[in-house]
């Protein structure tokens, strides 16, 4: 006998539509004493009601609901002609049946998210411990292959044809080694070091840290700060770190000659700091956006694909939250938006 989830579903819905049928024919039969049919049967609604909720959630509570209606609708129009006041009653009988059945629904909703959530955490955390165990194993033999070949490529002339195939394992070993400090930075968890410091001066050194990778792929890069010159209370090592991820992946999204914008901004409605980074890139497709914040999602052939789950890593440790949106014309728009926490300036 198959037990695959979709003969689940299937015969949970069964079950539920059998239900249902039932109590609607004991409403309409002429087994029970008319009184007590209106008393004790039609509160049997509840039955195929409360099982919907608590096994389709929301959804299997709206269905039921309106098939309860439905199934109502004659015996409530018999009532309305024979007193007006029972079509009352009726319409409070089943406005209590959607309120009891939504209610369950909602909850377990909330529940089922929850679960994600657990099981999610649950998974980062082992996928943490693995790719810390994993870069710690990596990281000795990169650091011996990476000095030993720097030490024979000094011996070696320039004109030699040696050397350049020496450069390209230097090269690649660095890229390595930067992989491998990323998925320590990822498996390890954030301590921030909050100081006061400006936000403007932070985005103008940041933009001044980029610039070669800018220039290396023709991007120009600009700012717009809309801020005062106030101090506020952050963590200028970590928020620089998630400010460059951000621009690195929207240069490496840009096309050549466009333009990458850093704005900061402040809510008037809310005590938030807006750091938003703007390219002019082909954008995400819709069906990936749901990914694009998890750990070694990558779309390009390069990368480790967690620049921006520790972007979002840092953000969620400073209180704050990494939002994304489409930019216009063209392109998308990540903003790294932070509690607005003043800070007092040093004496």
């Amino acid at each position: 006998m198959p037990t695959t989830p979709q003969f689940k579903q299937r015969l949970k819905l069964a079950i539920l539509l059998l239900l249902f049928a039932i109590v609607t024919l004991l409403h309409y039969s002429r087994f029970f004493d008319p009184r007590l049919q209106e008393i004790f049967v039609r509160d049997l609604f509840l039955a195929p009601m409360l099982l919907g909720a608590f096994w389709f959630r929301l959804s299997g509570a709206l269905v039921v609901g309106l098939l309860t209606t439905a199934a109502l609708t004659p015996a409530i129009w018999h009532n309305l002609q024979s007193d007006p006041y029972l079509m009352m009653v009726d319409g409070l009988e089943i406005a209590l049946y959607f309120t009891v059945g939504l209610a369950l629904g909602l909850l377990r909703d909330r529940e089922r998210r929850q679960l994600r959530q657990i099981r999610q955490a649950e998974s980062l955390a082992a996928m943490g411990r693995a790719v810390s165990a994993l870069a710690h194993d990596m990281k000795t033999p990169l650091i011996a292959i990476g000095g030993f070949a720097a030490q024979v490529r000094r011996h070696l002339p320039d004109q030699s044809p040696d050397a350049c195939k020496l450069d390209i394992v230097i090269g690649q070993t660095r890229r390595l080694e930067l992989m491998v400090r990323e998925m320590l930075d990822f498996s390890r968890p954030v301590r921030l070091n909050p100081a006061p410091i400006d936000p403007t001066a932070l985005v103008e050194e940041t933009l001044l840290l980029a610039e070669p990778l800018a220039a290396k792929g023709q991007v120009r890069l600009r700012s717009q700060c809309a801020v005062r010159p106030n101090l506020l209370l952050l963590d200028r090592d970590h928020l620089q770190r998630a400010l460059l991820n951000l621009l690195a992946n929207a240069v490496q999204a840009s096309p050549i000659g466009s333009e990458v914008l850093v704005s900061l901004s402040c809510h008037e409605s809310k005590p938030e700091l807006r750091l938003e980074v703007s390219d002019q890139g082909h954008g995400i497709p819709a069906e990936l956006r749901t990914q694009v914040f998890s750990p070694f999602f990558t779309t390009k052939r390069e990368g480790t694909g967690l620049g921006l789950a520790i972007a979002r890593k840092i953000i969620e440790a400073h209180g704050g939250r990494l939002e994304m949106r489409d930019n216009q014309p063209r392109g998308m728009v990540f903003s790294l938006v932070l509690p607005l926490t003043l800070a007092q300036p040093p004496a």
